[in-house]
């Protein structure tokens, strides 16, 4: 052994921890360290006298003490910021500089002082200190009791040389997961439960996975024993390349089906390792989730679907646009560090110096072990998605085949229980980051007060017990636990933190609501669940427009279809298992816009995204001659419609993206004959929210996402009752917009008709052709524009990059759709339209496929515009070389590998990103009176 634990050795480990935080006040926390070296010099002859070669306790009391200081600074370290600060630590002393204040409040007397002022903070670091030895002590007997079997199992020998403390939230006393480290380089893990779940999981895998080849390694080898669990260390591995990638992902989509079925949750990027073999989940003590009351008495069936799905595992991001959480928390995580917009945490700036201070950052996430490598090198997994959802599928067909045997294994296993998230574990920590503040610890009925504002909503518990779960809250965050809650396999009743039972207090066993599990998941759709983690993937990151690839980035070939995109009415069942919420309230989840990027929302009636869908149907409706969704189209328009603020920004009015795109929705809706039950929204306008008339510059204009729309919408719409907004007439806003679009005779910026120069063009064209423009002005601009366009034909960047080329959004396609517009305004006959703008059709026709199926960017949009032209300019040709378009698509990605226009987004089933556009124009090619909404271009 390494030597004994005396004294002059315990100084000298004291000493260097001190010096280790001398940055941070290190010296502050001396005499705590000094009574834990004080305690700790009893372990040689107390435990280990008759065998010291078991432990090597210099190396373990060093690991300990490491331990308790980092638990004491992040417990202090803001009070000792806030009284040096403020120089608030005594009368009649003049303001020290940070190493005079340092040395002061490492002695007696001002560590006194400042003890004295904020009492509860030495109670928390002897709770800290007391907990941390206890943990060891515990660790080290449990050990020693479990020498032999450690060693059969995981080859331990030599003497136990370190314990890493804290890994995982504090339960039970300051007990946690922790690591213990072996002379021979072993290291095992320790988990301070009761009892587990395992078997459980064990006893059903056996049945379906018996060789343990189907799902990969899935669990680490563990031993359970009565009051504590040993399990193997899993270290992350890589994958071999895009065999080894296709093989992790797949696995992990198996391991997501089965953990599914059984109700798992709260698997989040700290409970999952990705390697080589596949996915290990290294913490499944939330195997089995009882039922939220709101599953029974809620009326909103998506958030009942959700909690049912494989979303609730947390494997899969689910973020909403109102959900606290922003970040991706997920076990396959996504190569975007993720910071959140709402949580933030604090940290300490300029240590060691005058100027030290804590700030707060916003909360994130950075890509960890979770996350599958190859060669070092992170994975999207965007780019496995069809690998996931094969998996999942393939686990759910076995597991469906031996439904009735798993349901018998889940009746006869016994011995288990699991632990109920009664509320988002980050909210915990949240209080209890707070309760550090100085402002909390002047005495212990200031926490007391901070933790009673712990809403009093719990996950599956009964109202009765509600009030008795709030005070085990409290108690367990007084003593810097996390609260921590078991149930029983056939209990109802709640083992607390501290060991106290509150009977009755859920509302139904852990085996019955396993059992109802199983049929539950069993019993779904299938196409949904594979659906939502493919939604769920998109919304992972936080910047479509960044791939977030490292360099050396390994991909795989792209995208495969769930739906055939020649076999619409294949993609109509799958949309159709989609709709939740019954027959007066139909939803469905789909990822939305949200910023740059997706959120996880119910269906929202924006013609961008669902509101186009819906659109979609009804064409669909008309051209099958039957309902093809099987629910009112209105009903779901009704439903969907969202009665938010007051639009307040330009972008707010935009009938693509804003909040006037619902009414245009609803009016597109009423054209195709759909019925609404409710009154098209109208929603308010604050006038005193936008900007003045004359203070709007050209970018305000913006065809999608600003005035440049309202102005198509004022103009292509009859709706006398649709908003205005007062001081920002139609009338006025044109006149603006000739005024900032710039000199008509030349072009340097952006040309595309969606954020360019041609959606300015587009709403003046609107405007003329609608006999909205008094003073002729825009009339004139538009001559002149046309004149010199035609004569210099402008392009920017976007026009030369092959992916933008063609498309509605940048290219040609939207170059051609705006100067038709243009012309027909000014009265031009179609020969000399279709004359001018031959050389963008010849763009439009001859342009690089792309791989991007979508309205905006991609090859629906180029097909609808040329059946557009076809129809306005009497040039049948452009069909003819629509359908050879679509065809050239289709022979080129029918079978996969093609895109929606958003990133490396999956099958997305919105309108202008997404598959219904591409649905809506292979109906166009067919069919001259399937049009697109006015404001795209239609009637």
């Amino acid at each position: 052994m390494a030597g004994r634990l005396d004294g002059e050795f315990l100084q000298g480990l004291v000493d260097e921890c001190v010096d280790r935080k001398r940055d941070v006040f290190g010296g502050f926390y001396r005499s705590v360290l000094s009574d834990c070296a004080r305690r700790m010099r009893a372990w040689d002859e107390e435990w280990f006298g008759e065998d010291e070669r078991f432990v090597d306790l210099r190396g373990v009391a060093e690991s300990v003490l490491r331990s308790v200081l980092d638990l004491c600074d992040a417990i202090g370290v803001r009070t000792l910021i806030t009284v040096f600060r403020s120089q608030e630590y005594g009368s009649d002393r003049p303001p020290l500089d940070y190493h005079d204040f340092h040395d002061f409040v490492s002695r007696g007397e001002g560590r006194g002082e400042l003890l004295g002022a904020f009492p509860e903070l030495s109670r928390l670091f002897d709770l800290a200190a007391g907990g941390r030895l206890r943990l060891a002590e515990e660790i080290l007997r449990a050990a020693w009791n479990d020498r032999r079997l450690l060693g059969k199992r995981f080859g331990t020998s030599g003497p136990i040389v370190s314990l890493e403390l804290a890994s995982g939230d504090s339960h039970r006393g300051g007990r946690t997961t922790s690591f213990v480290r072996w002379y021979d380089g072993t290291s095992v893990v320790y988990k301070p439960q009761r009892r587990s779940c395992h078997r459980l999981l064990d006893d059903v895998r056996a049945l379906v996975d018996e060789d343990r080849t189907f799902f990969g390694p899935l669990c680490p080898e563990s031993v359970t024993r009565a009051e504590h669990m040993w399990q193997r260390l899993v270290s992350h591995t890589d994958v071999d390349g895009e065999r080894g990638a296709e093989i992790y992902f797949r696995r992990f989509g198996r391991a997501a089906a089965l953990l599914s079925m059984l109700g798992a949750s709260d698997l989040h990027h700290e409970n999952v390792i990705a390697t080589a073999e596949g996915p290990v989940v290294v913490d499944i003590e939330t195997l089995v989730t009882l039922p939220h009351r709101a599953s029974y008495t809620s009326d909103t069936a998506l958030a009942a679907d959700v909690e049912a799905s494989v979303l609730n595992t947390m494997l899969f991001a689910v973020r909403s646009p109102g959900s606290n959480i922003d970040i991706d928390i997920s076990a396959i995580g996504n190569v975007q560090q993720s910071a959140s917009r709402r949580l933030s945490t604090f940290l300490v700036v300029d240590a060691g110096t005058d100027d030290i201070r804590f700030d707060e950052v916003p909360a994130g996430v950075e890509p960890g072990p979770n996350m599958a490598t190859d060669g070092g090198e992170r994975l999207d997994p965007r780019k496995w998605a069809d690998d996931i959802v094969a998996g999942f599928q393939e686990a759910c067909d076995l597991l469906s085949d031996r439904r009735e045997e798993i349901k018998r294994v889940v009746r006869d296993s016994g011995g288990w229980s699991i632990r109920q998230i009664l509320r988002p574990t980050f909210l915990y920590f949240r209080f209890l980051t707070a309760s550090t503040h100085p402002a909390y610890l002047r005495d212990r009925r200031d926490r007391e007060v901070l933790f009673d504002k712990l809403p009093q909503r719990h996950r599956g518990v009964s109202d009765s017990a509600g009030g008795t779960v709030c005070a085990e809250e409290t108690q367990a965050l007084l003593d810097l636990d996390i609260p921590f809650f078991e149930v029983g396999c056939d209990s109802r009743a709640l083992l607390s933190n501290g060991g106290e039972e509150i009977p009755d207090a859920v509302l139904a066993t852990p085996r019955e609501a396993a059992l109802a599990r199983v049929d539950s998941f069993l019993s779904r759709p299938p196409a949904r669940d594979s659906a939502y983690i493919r939604y769920a993937l998109a919304s992972s990151v936080d910047d479509l427009g960044e791939e977030g690839r490292p360099s050396g980035y390994v991909a795989t070939a792209g995208h495969k279809s769930l739906s055939a995109l020649n076999d619409r009415r294949r993609w109509h069942d799958d949309v159709r298992a989609l709709v939740v919420g019954g027959p007066e309230r139909p939803t469905w989840l789909m990822p939305t816009f949200d910023g740059v990027g997706f959120r996880l929302d119910s269906l929202n009636t924006l013609v961008y995204e669902e509101g186009g869908l819906l659109l979609y149907f009804a064409a669909a409706a008309a051209v099958e001659g039957e309902p093809v969704l099987g629910i009112g189209l209105g009903d779901a328009y009704t439903f969907g419609v969202r009665r938010g603020a007051a639009p307040s920004r330009p972008q707010s009015l935009s009938p693509f993206t804003g909040a006037l795109s619902q009414r245009v929705t609803g009016l597109e809706l009423e054209r195709a004959g759909v019925g609404l039950s409710d009154p098209l929204p109208g929603p308010t306008i604050d006038p005193h929210g936008f900007p003045d008339v004359a203070e709007l510059g050209a970018s305000d204009f913006d065809y999608l996402n600003g005035f440049g729309g309202y102005l198509v919408y004022t103009a292509e719409y009859d709706d006398p009752d649709g908003p205005r907004v007062l001081g920002l007439e139609p009338e006025r806003l044109l006149t603006r917009l000739v005024e900032v679009d710039g000199a008509p005779e030349e072009h340097s910026a952006d040309v595309g008709l969606a954020h360019g120069r041609f959606g300015r063009i587009t709403a003046m064209s609107a405007m003329v052709a609608g006999e909205r423009d008094e003073t002729g002005r825009a009339r004139k601009h538009l001559e002149r524009f046309a004149a010199a366009y035609l004569r210099h034909r402008w392009t920017d960047e976007a026009l030369e990059t092959p992916s933008h080329r063609s498309g509605w959004c940048k290219g040609y396609a939207g170059v051609a759709f705006a100067m038709t517009k243009l012309l027909r305004a000014l009265g031009h006959p179609v020969t000399e339209v279709r004359e001018a703008i031959a050389p963008e059709v010849e763009h439009v026709v001859t342009g690089e496929l792309g791989r991007d199926l979508s309205l905006c960017h991609g090859v629906a949009g180029r097909i609808a515009v040329l059946c557009w032209l076809a129809d306005r300019l009497d040039w049948p040709e452009l069909r003819t070389e629509a359908r050879k378009l679509n065809t050239r698509f289709l022979e080129e990605y029918a079978d996969g590998g093609w895109s929606s226009g958003a990133g490396v987004a999956p099958e997305l089933a919105s309108f202008m990103l997404g598959v219904s556009g591409w649905h809506f124009t292979q109906m166009m090619i067919d069919d001259s009176t399937i049009e697109l909404p006015a404001c795209l271009g239609g009637r």
